[in-house]
Protein backbone atom coordinates (compact mmCIF):
# COMPACT_ATOMS: atom_id res chain seq x y z
CA UNK A 1 0.00 0.00 0.00
CA UNK A 2 2.59 2.28 1.13
CA UNK A 3 4.65 1.84 -2.30
CA UNK A 4 1.17 2.16 -4.76
CA UNK A 5 0.91 5.50 -2.63
CA UNK A 6 4.62 6.58 -3.50
CA UNK A 7 4.02 5.72 -7.33
CA UNK A 8 1.24 7.78 -7.52
CA UNK A 9 2.53 10.81 -5.43
CA UNK A 10 5.77 10.74 -7.87
CA UNK A 11 3.57 11.00 -11.02
CA UNK A 12 1.57 13.42 -9.56
CA UNK A 13 3.83 16.05 -7.94
CA UNK A 14 3.33 18.94 -10.28
CA UNK A 15 -0.74 18.02 -10.08
CA UNK A 16 -1.26 18.50 -6.29
CA UNK A 17 -1.89 16.55 -2.94
CA UNK A 18 -5.90 14.79 -2.78
CA UNK A 19 -6.07 12.12 -0.19
CA UNK A 20 -9.27 10.56 -1.52
CA UNK A 21 -7.45 10.64 -4.81
CA UNK A 22 -4.18 9.17 -3.05
CA UNK A 23 -6.10 6.37 -0.98
CA UNK A 24 -8.15 5.42 -4.01
CA UNK A 25 -4.91 5.14 -5.87
CA UNK A 26 -3.38 2.96 -3.07
CA UNK A 27 -6.53 0.98 -2.98
CA UNK A 28 -8.02 1.40 0.68
CA UNK A 29 -9.69 3.88 2.58
CA UNK A 30 -8.37 7.35 3.28
CA UNK A 31 -8.09 6.30 7.30
CA UNK A 32 -6.32 3.39 6.64
CA UNK A 33 -3.27 5.52 4.42
CA UNK A 34 -3.03 7.75 7.03
CA UNK A 35 -2.38 5.34 9.26
CA UNK A 36 -0.20 2.86 7.90
CA UNK A 37 2.08 5.86 6.16
CA UNK A 38 2.38 7.03 10.30
CA UNK A 39 3.53 3.55 10.95
CA UNK A 40 5.65 2.87 8.56
CA UNK A 41 7.35 6.39 7.54
CA UNK A 42 6.15 8.03 10.76
CA UNK A 43 4.29 10.65 8.38
CA UNK A 44 1.12 11.82 7.14
CA UNK A 45 0.38 11.39 3.93
CA UNK A 46 0.83 15.07 2.84
CA UNK A 47 3.91 15.69 4.76
CA UNK A 48 5.21 12.78 2.66
CA UNK A 49 3.95 14.05 -0.48
CA UNK A 50 5.62 17.73 0.46
CA UNK A 51 8.88 15.79 1.19
CA UNK A 52 9.13 13.88 -2.50
CA UNK A 53 8.34 17.47 -3.93
CA UNK A 54 10.99 18.99 -1.95
CA UNK A 55 13.46 16.02 -2.95
CA UNK A 56 12.71 16.16 -6.81
CA UNK A 57 13.09 20.22 -6.47
CA UNK A 58 16.63 19.27 -5.33
CA UNK A 59 17.22 17.00 -7.51
CA UNK A 60 15.96 19.70 -10.37
CA UNK A 61 18.35 22.13 -9.33
CA UNK A 62 21.66 20.20 -8.87
CA UNK A 63 21.32 18.61 -12.07
CA UNK A 64 19.53 20.58 -14.15
CA UNK A 65 19.78 24.42 -15.78
CA UNK A 66 15.90 24.98 -15.29
CA UNK A 67 15.12 28.44 -13.33
CA UNK A 68 13.96 28.55 -10.13
CA UNK A 69 10.25 29.05 -10.86
CA UNK A 70 10.78 26.34 -13.57
CA UNK A 71 11.08 23.75 -10.83
CA UNK A 72 8.60 25.61 -8.95
CA UNK A 73 5.77 24.69 -11.18
CA UNK A 74 7.44 21.28 -12.15
CA UNK A 75 6.87 20.05 -8.56
CA UNK A 76 3.72 21.90 -8.42
CA UNK A 77 4.47 25.06 -6.32
CA UNK A 78 3.41 28.18 -7.94
CA UNK A 79 6.23 30.59 -7.71
CA UNK A 80 10.08 30.09 -7.13
CA UNK A 81 9.39 32.05 -3.54
CA UNK A 82 7.79 29.26 -2.43
CA UNK A 83 10.14 26.64 -3.23
CA UNK A 84 12.87 28.69 -2.04
CA UNK A 85 11.15 29.59 1.67
CA UNK A 86 10.15 25.36 1.58
CA UNK A 87 14.14 24.52 1.10
CA UNK A 88 15.08 27.21 3.14
CA UNK A 89 12.65 25.96 5.87
CA UNK A 90 13.04 21.93 5.52
CA UNK A 91 16.87 21.69 4.35
CA UNK A 92 18.18 25.36 5.95
CA UNK A 93 20.02 26.10 2.72
CA UNK A 94 19.07 28.37 -0.35
CA UNK A 95 18.81 27.22 -3.91
CA UNK A 96 22.51 28.82 -4.22
CA UNK A 97 24.24 26.39 -1.86
CA UNK A 98 21.77 23.63 -3.21
CA UNK A 99 23.06 24.08 -7.07
CA UNK A 100 27.11 24.50 -5.66
CA UNK A 101 26.21 20.80 -4.52
CA UNK A 102 26.16 22.10 -0.66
Amino acid sequence: MVERFECWARRRLAQGFSLAEAASAAGTSERTLARRLQSVLGKTPLSYFQDLRVEHAVHLLRTGNASVDQVAAQVGYSDGVTLRALLRRRLGRGVRELRRGG
